[in-house]
């Protein structure tokens, strides 16, 4: 069936090569087998990169509470809260903490209110009530800053020196810590401040670890070279039918061989664990993406758009290739490679 093609098949028990060899490997046979030259890249495919984008961390007021109002909030437990936020540190917050202190202080804030009504300080309970709403609603522009624009996602989406056997031996860490994110942040927007925030540094030191980079590399590898091994199919299927007259020709079976043996083992093998990878580490990712689409400017947009276009290649490419061996095999009765056109 021409649809095994698309699907990864186990070849042998050794140590496989790394992905990008495989690739290699199926283009030097394929070249040879159609005695044609490798074409030139057809286009110069670049992973768009989280650091050519000018992602930054979004610009947030500050709501403060008066010195005097401060010390009246003796009976709360939110005066601790506030008393670090003004302070000369608390100030200096990073994007992470200063998401800490916001939670903290929507999950004190609604108690201080009842004690200053309760006390007929109804100046700072208004005053409180007004600096939840906006704390609420700059809530998504706070998860954006510390998780979505921090220090940790650019860390993640570094593209590395290189794949080696990439995506074996990838951790789970990162994909804990995704999970983690997006059902933080869909119980803090929906207003559940118990959910909690503890966890949350080292949930960023997890993400920070995460395969991104290698994943967005490994996309754009199999597309370019996938792209050029269309290429040569193309350019043969311009020279006249692979079997003029129907019957398989040495050519046709030495074809048949190559691609069972080099690619639909090996490369499809590849690049269906990258594929894995990229479904476990991007569905998380977009879900919380999704959860703070209020809060992304445009320069993220423009990134994830760009991002998930080359992503869209794992799966694309393979297809196109697919397709180039059927319509270049179809001449041939009896090629394992149209075999699913009969059925």
């Amino acid at each position: 069936m021409l649809t095994a093609l698309l699907l990864p098949t186990l070849i042998g028990c050794g140590q496989p090569a790394t992905g990008p060899q495989h690739l290699e490997e199926y283009l030097s046979r394929l070249s040879r087998t159609l005695d044609l030259s490798l074409p030139d890249y057809q286009q110069l495919l670049r992973p768009p990169r989280y650091i050519d984008y000018d992602i930054a961390p979004t610009g947030i007021p500050t709501s403060t509470v008066g010195l005097l109002d401060f010390l009246a909030l003796s009976d709360c437990a939110l005066q601790v809260n506030v008393g670090r936020r003004n302070s000369s540190l608390g100030r200096q917050a990073s994007a992470s903490q200063r998401l800490i202190l916001d939670l903290e202080f929507l999950s004190l804030v609604p108690d201080c209110i009842n004690t200053m009504e309760a006390a007929g300080n109804l100046d700072l309970a208004e005053q409180l009530i007004t600096v939840q709403r906006e704390k609420t609603d700059q809530l998504p522009s706070r998860i954006y800053n510390a998780v979505l624009a921090g220090p940790e996602s650019r860390a993640a989406w570094q593209l590395p020196a290189g794949l080696a056997d990439y995506p074996a031996d990838t951790g789970g860490d990162v994909l804990d810590a995704l999970a983690w994110f997006q059902a933080a942040t869909a119980a803090w927007l929906s207003g559940d401040f118990g959910f909690d925030w503890q966890p949350l540094e080292r949930q960023l030191f997890y993400l920070r670890s995460g395969d991104q980079g290698a994943l967005l590399l490994a996309a754009v590898h199999q597309a370019r070279e996938l792209d050029r091994a269309t290429a040569l199919l193309q350019a043969k299927a311009t020279h006249g039918p692979l079997c003029p007259t129907t019957q398989m020709t040495d050519m046709a079976r030495t074809l048949d061989t190559v691609v069972i043996k080099f690619f639909t083992g090996p490369v499809q093998q590849w690049v269906a664990s990258v594929d894995r990878r990229e479904r476990e580490l991007m569905t998380p990712t977009r879900a919380l993406e999704s959860l703070l689409a209020t809060a992304l400017p445009t320069a993220y947009h423009n990134w994830s758009k760009a991002r998930d276009d080359m992503l869209a290649r794992l799966r694309s490419t393979p297809k196109r290739h697919v397709a180039g061996l059927q319509q270049l095999a179809s001449s041939c009765v009896g090629s394992a490679l149209n075999h699913g056109a009969e059925s």
